[in-house]
This record gives structure tokens, sequence and C-alpha cells, in this order.
């Protein structure tokens, strides 16, 4: 036999705020904030990046080969 409880499942939250699962001990407030800024400051790096040419010349190529298959289909 097996119960279940009302109101959302292992993981699932309220509020914002952090989720945990029942008898963990949460993270750190402050160390959660740090993480969480150290991640955004390296995902910016990365979004800011410049796309490299051959992976453009890769990506005109694709277009050029699917506008090329799309006309034979019609």
């Amino acid at each position: 036999m097996t119960t279940e409880k009302s109101g959302g499942g292992a993981g699932t939250r309220a509020s914002d705020g952090p989720v945990s699962e029942p008898n963990s001990s949460p993270v750190d407030t402050v160390l959660q904030g740090t993480l969480g800024k150290k991640l955004r400051e390296t995902y910016q790096e990365v979004v800011a990046e410049a796309v490299p040419e051959k992976f453009l010349t890769l990506l005109a190529e694709l277009r050029k080969k699917e506008g090329e298959s799309g006309d034979q289909q019609t």
C-alpha cells in the first residue's frame, strides 16, 4: 500500500527560496549567493565571446543546403 501527500512532491517549492529534500540540510545562504554570483559572472563571459568564424561558415553552409532541399520538396 502506498500513500501520497497532497500539495506537491519532493523538490517542489512554494516560493523562490532554495529547494531541499526532506532530512537534508539546506545550503548556507551566503555560500549559495556566492556560488550564484560566480556562475552568473562565468556565464556572462561565455555569452560575450565571439562566435568562431569556422562555426559561422558551417552555419551558412547548412542554411544554403536547407534552402536547396526546400526548393526540391515543392
